[in-house]
């Protein structure tokens, strides 16, 4: 049942949102900037924090995640050790349950009860003067954690070097979609400093772009996915600016493709992964397009077939067909232009102006989120079920 080797994905690991690349792509800046901060921590040990803010999808905890381990094997080259603790407070949403996850690091059966918190601060600092290195936590998604009250366990957490002896020193990193300057006290940002935060901004759809590609040449085999299917996914993803998005795209295209005799990822198998992810076309919003809007649609899905995008001038002679074949006029150039435009508006199609070898410049149309067969079978079903454009047909 498993035995059929992979034709596609060489090591699917590369494609988990839980790895962690040797190189972040499109991050060298927020890695500059976290080095700078944490310059202190690792010439002498001396405790440093940081604020990471920025969107879902931007890269925040992989960046984390690949600067503490860059650390760590920094320190580990000049003979110095260097714990790090990664805890999620969307998971341990409480002060309770964040220094139990940290003692946790330090003793694999503390128990889960019968500790007060003062009580489990105090084990935490008895650790860290034993170890006598420094340790670095990591508190992801933080604003969970500051929602619930538990502003004290960062100020706290803030100002534990204050009572241990170097080496043992701690430093903070909080991780977050939101801004927590407005949820901590003034005693916490005194520790923090404003200008410790380091910001992540969406992705571009070129660094998505360079994201894809770069963990496709771990994961897939190669000359599996195309340059212009890697285009197709950046495009879908950017409307978001989201890694993680593009990401799955990129891992369900590549489990469709398995599928397939092709032996590489194609359009269709791309917006098929985009459709079980995120659709904008539902059955519902087409009953809402007229008549004819549902020719210029039905026309486009046809003529794209397994091509990423098509010229309008490709869809219009498609278009000229589709009206003959249900016996209404088709409208001139600049109505089905406008057709188009609405439907883009719509999120049902994607257009972009692309130059021409011949000098000129071409609008080109594509399909970003639902496979064209799929639609075409959906459009027929409705216009025949409707039984408008023949009665159209027959009173013209």
């Amino acid at each position: 049942m498993f035995e059929r080797a992979s034709t596609i994905i060489r090591d699917g690991n590369k494609l988990s949102f839980d790895y962690v690349p040797a190189t972040i792509v499109c991050r060298a800046e927020q890695q500059r900037t976290l080095e700078t901060l944490f310059r202190p921590l690792a010439a002498d040990g001396r405790p440093c924090s940081a604020f990471l803010t920025g969107g879902v999808g931007t890269g925040k905890t992989v960046t984390a995640k690949r600067f503490c381990a860059d650390l760590a094997r920094y320190c580990q080259q000049h003979n110095r050790l260097l714990d790090v603790i990664f805890v999620n407070c969307r998971i341990r949403n409480t002060e309770y349950g964040v220094i139990l996850e940290i003692l946790r690091y330090f003793d694999r059966g503390f128990p889960d009860r019968g500790f007060a918190t003062d009580e489990m601060l105090d084990s935490l600092k008895k650790h860290l003067e034993l170890n006598r290195r420094p340790a670095v936590i990591v508190l992801d998604e933080v604003d969970n954690l500051l929602r619930n009250n538990s502003r004290n366990l960062v100020y706290q957490l803030s100002r534990f070097s204050e009572d241990l002896p170097n080496p043992s020193t701690l430093s903070l990193i909080m991780i977050s979609q939101f801004s927590v300057a407005e949820m901590l006290d003034e005693a916490s940002m005194s520790t923090f400093k404003r200008a410790n935060a380091v910001r992540f901004n969406r992705y571009t759809e070129d660094e998505l772009l360079q994201i894809i590609n770069a963990r496709a040449a771990e994961a897939l085999e190669p000359d599996t996915l195309l340059p212009p299917e890697a285009a197709m996914i950046a495009k879908q993803a950017a409307e978001y600016g989201d890694a993680r998005f593009a990401i799955e795209i990129l891992e369900r295209a590549a489990s469709v493709a398995e599928t397939e005799p092709e032996g590489n990822i194609c359009p269709d198998d791309i917006r098929t992964a985009g459709s079980s992810v995120y659709s904008d076309v539902s059955e519902a919003k087409l009953d809402d397009l007229d008549d004819n809007r549902r020719l210029a649609l039905l026309a486009i899905a046809r003529a794209i077939k397994d091509r990423a995008s098509i010229s309008i001038t490709a869809a219009e002679k498609t278009y000229a067909v589709v009206c003959e074949e249900y016996g209404v006029p088709a409208r001139k150039h600049t109505q089905f232009w406008t057709y188009v435009q609405g439907l883009e508006r719509n999120g049902f199609v994607s257009t972009e102006v692309r130059s021409e070898q011949d000098g000129g410049r071409s609008t080109y149309i594509g399909i970003p989120n639902i496979p064209p067969r799929e639609l075409a079978k959906k459009l027929e079903y409705i216009i025949d079920r409707d039984g408008a454009v023949a009665e159209e047909r027959e009173f013209s």
